[in-house]
């Protein structure tokens, strides 16, 4: 794998990801390839990924970007990944990795989750717009009339025994 800044604007950087990700891109030392570009405050950037260039990735990549996902909210930053090509998305989904990370179409909708982060509204995948701890969507709490019901049995009654 290879990073490659593309551009800095003020916290937020453009980050070009190429070639597979897999464990030899890690170093022994534990150094967060992120650290290698950006430098020690990595993590108070909000960072926007191009996949477009990475083809395959393996369960360490998926390692690294939960790590990374992690260093970034306690540094401040974000990640948000784009233009990730179908083999590789298709991963992510399994994975559910877009639970964690956002994972959207292209550079466009990246920058309104960076937005909508700095805004205070974090962003879900696979649709990139789902918003996930601003205002949780209202649930319909169950009528005291379903939940007053007593649940259907099969075959027989069964007594419960008095201790």
């Amino acid at each position: 794998m290879k990073l490659n800044v593309v551009s800095i604007e003020k916290e937020l950087v453009r980050v070009q990801a190429e070639g597979d990700i897999s464990s030899h891109d890690f170093t022994p030392d534990g150094r967060n390839p992120f650290e290698v570009v950006l430098g020690s405050r990595w993590a108070a950037h909000q960072v926007v990924v191009d996949m477009r260039g990475v083809p395959f990735l393996d369960s360490s990549a998926i390692g690294w970007l939960m790590h990374s996902r992690r260093d970034f909210e306690r540094g401040g930053g974000l990640i948000v990944l784009h233009s990730i090509q179908p083999r590789v998305r298709q991963i992510l989904d399994l994975l559910r990795v877009g639970k964690a990370v956002p994972l959207v179409e292209n550079e466009t909708a990246a920058l309104v989750v960076v937005t909508a982060a700095a805004a205070g509204v974090r962003m879900e995948s696979p649709a990139g717009a789902t918003p996930v701890h601003a205002a949780p969507a209202a649930r319909k709490a169950p009528t005291a009339s379903k939940a007053a019901r007593p649940k259907p049995t099969r075959g027989k009654a069964r007594r419960s025994r008095a201790a």
